[in-house]
């Protein structure tokens, strides 16, 4: 999938000229750039990274190399949007890529045995990239999940998805400006 010049090797990583406001580590616009970003160089599918990420290094999931990790999977969504959002998606995810979560919903407790994080119970976006993130950490030891079936089955459908991606020609979004 990072095949010099092909697929997401076309994907640019760049520090933003914007703060954290949120708490946020990173983020890409998977849809639809606002104009007001816009006027400041920003595109769809690129990972912006915020002056001043806050990183927890000591926490899965809260370096900076997990961050890029995980906005990966936000920029695959955008540069391959049939693949990510096909019926292994949904199969995997319960919903599809640009869903939200029913807002009726009760709050439930993060379940470790069918999500990496808590961040991954915000949206199904989320858990697909978290579980992106993970599986990319962890794809060489992916056994320490067994007795997480939920987990183990995403990790295994984002793998096969991963696979895919690797093995076939893709019909993807034209030159990045």
């Amino acid at each position: 999938m990072l095949a010099p010049a092909r697929y997401l090797d076309r994907i640019e990583c760049y520090q933003s000229v914007l703060p954290s406001f949120c708490s946020e580590m990173g983020y890409v616009f998977d849809t639809v750039v606002p104009w007001y970003v816009r006027l400041v160089g920003y595109q769809a599918g690129m990972i912006y990274l915020p002056l001043n990420p806050p990183i927890a290094a000591w926490v899965p999931g809260g370096t900076l190399v997990d961050t890029i990790r995980h906005e990966f999977a936000h920029s695959w969504a955008w540069l391959d949007p049939r693949h990510v959002d096909g019926p292994w998606f949904r199969k995997a995810f319960g919903a599809r890529y640009g869903d939200t979560w029913d807002p009726d919903r009760e709050p439930e407790e993060f379940d470790a045995d069918e999500y990496v994080s808590s961040y991954a119970m915000t949206a199904p976006c989320e858990d697909f990239a978290e579980t992106f993130m993970t599986w990319l950490r962890c794809r060489n030891s992916l056994d320490r999940f067994r007795n997480r079936p939920g987990v183990a089955r995403k990790l295994r459908a984002v793998g096969a998805a991963v696979k895919v991606a690797a093995q076939r020609v893709h019909r993807i979004r034209g030159p990045i400006a």
